[in-house]
């Protein structure tokens, strides 16, 4: 009996290029602050609209055929970038990230269906409540970072709305050197 090889996965909306860029300017600005900061690379950076974690291999065409199912009923939409915030708190934060807001309620209403299918499928919901936001930089552990904190929180961010036309399956393989992600499926919205 062969053991069932094991994909970290998470469900996704990628970035464009422009964005990613800029993130990758205000992460330069913010460096020189060394405050124990993990910064994610903006290549990487996205928004996660479900994270799987391992799952096992032969899943992966099941999972597909529910987010067809799902993107299928969603047309193209506007995501509009917005400012930065910290998890949990700006008095001890763990993650800084940026905010992104979607006027018409249909990010929302993806995500919770993205949800609510994939637990038919027996993958927990999560327990905490959708906040769409782009994870830029963690703080490592026992690391406080005094000074990056209010810098960031009050760095001017400005970005262009960007059209959302599809989610994507990604896989996750944890390096030493970071996270390299690789695109399983691609699925088009309407």
């Amino acid at each position: 009996m062969t053991e069932e090889k094991m994909i970290r996965t998470f469900i996704c909306i990628e970035l464009p290029e422009g964005l990613k860029k800029k993130i990758g300017e205000i992460q330069a600005q913010l460096k020189h602050y060394s405050a124990g900061i993990s910064w994610v690379r903006p290549q990487n950076i996205h928004l996660t609209l479900k994270f799987l974690g391992d799952v096992e291999e032969q899943r992966l065409p099941d999972l597909a055929t529910a987010m067809g199912e799902i993107a299928a009923r969603y047309s193209r939409f506007t995501l509009i970038p917005e400012g930065p915030g910290v998890f949990p708190h700006a008095r001890s934060p763990r993650v800084f990230w940026l905010g992104i807001r979607e006027d018409t309620g249909t990010l929302a209403h993806l995500q919770e269906e993205i949800e609510e299918r994939l637990e038919e499928l027996g993958f927990a919901r999560e327990k905490r409540a959708f906040r769409p936001h782009l994870t830029i930089g963690r703080v490592r552990p026992y690391r406080k970072p005094k000074e990056l904190t209010p810098a960031f929180l009050t760095i001017g961010f400005a970005a262009d709305p960007f059209e959302v036309d599809h989610i994507t399956l990604m896989r996750s393989d944890l390096k030493p050197t970071g996270a390299v992600y690789t695109p399983l499926r691609v699925i088009n919205l309407q």
